[in-house]
């Protein structure tokens, strides 16, 4: 068994891997973790036996902190402390982060809370309908422009507690905002709308103007009227843990409205 950085031929096995172990509804590019394996300070990892890739991990830096995702196990490799050897080698790329964060599904927590990571909040997940008639008016959103850029990257520094540049200036190309940048949805390059609300009407109408059909959406559980919002949108699945090694991060869950994934929030 050989744990290494993933190569170009790599990408798609880990891709489906991943899509089977979190019945994700397609292994196609782009994603989160072929986004987060592009940039400078991030890192997928393969785990390769008898040359067939058998599991996966990501992993990225944000400076003082660093998120840990998509780490997956092939069936018939489960039970093997895999997981553990990959979270480990994201810990290890991870070494300079103050704190690392991460969203655990309720099997992969085990092996969390072992390695010391500390349960901070439950993510509430929802899948929307098929459907959906709810579009933007003209005067009730604009688009970004380039001067609100320095705007929006205080605006996720306030809700994460984070500097997140590295991921969210790729995502400002076809954002939607309210014109007062009260509530914000980013665009990433991968089909997702994270949203950052610092007014919760705001951040409601803004959700149910962006969300697509048949979009995973999350929210911290304690977002109560974010919840409730993704509620009458579509139906829930199984939620996440948010963990945490290292000391915790000064971030606004009252104020996160949709997450990039679930993989760095």
């Amino acid at each position: 068994m050989q744990i290494r950085g993933a190569g170009e031929a790599d990408i798609q096995p880990a891709l489906e891997l991943m899509r089977d172990a979190f019945a994700l509804p397609s292994a196609t590019p782009p994603t989160v973790h072929t986004f987060v394996a592009a940039l400078p300070a991030g890192r997928l990892f393969v785990a390769v036996s008898d040359g067939q890739v058998v599991g996966t991990g990501a992993c990225v830096s944000f400076g003082s902190t660093g998120w840990i995702g998509g780490v997956a196990v092939a069936e018939p490799a489960r039970g093997s402390g895999l997981g553990r050897a990959l979270t480990l080698e994201c810990l290890t790329a991870l070494r300079e982060c103050e704190t690392v964060l991460l969203l655990a599904s309720e099997a992969g927590r085990p092996i969390y809370d072992r390695l010391g990571f500390e349960p901070e909040e439950h993510f509430r997940v929802f899948l929307t309908a098929e459907t959906g008639d709810r579009r933007p008016t003209h005067d009730e959103f604009r688009a970004l422009t380039r001067a609100d850029r320095e705007a929006v990257l205080a605006l996720d520094r306030r809700v994460t507690g984070e500097d997140r540049t590295a991921a969210v200036v790729p995502a400002l190309d076809g954002a939607l905002a309210t014109p007062d940048l009260s509530a914000v949805a980013l665009r990433p390059p991968f089909r997702a709308r994270p949203i950052l609300a610092r007014d919760p009407e705001a951040g409601a109408r803004l959700l149910g103007a962006v969300v697509e059909p048949r979009m995973r959406v999350a929210a911290p559980g304690s977002n109560v009227a974010a919840v409730s919002a993704m509620a009458a949108l579509g139906a829930e699945r199984a939620g996440v843990t948010r963990m945490r090694l290292g000391p915790p991060v000064p971030w606004r869950p009252s104020e996160l409205w949709g997450v990039f994934a679930l993989f760095f929030g």
